[in-house]
């Protein structure tokens, strides 16, 4: 059983990863580099 839940949570993590690496680029295409560095910005400080 734990080892479903392990494996689960994995492909979980990579789904995650996954989906925030083609958010990422598709808001890069959008609005350019600046956008990012901004929101990178304004979450680090």
């Amino acid at each position: 059983m734990i080892r479903g839940w392990r494996s689960l949570l994995g492909w979980s993590a990579l789904a995650l990863l996954l989906v925030l690496t083609g958010l990422s680029f598709v808001l890069w295409g959008t609005n350019g580099p600046a956008y990012i560095v901004d929101l990178v910005a304004a979450y680090c400080l």
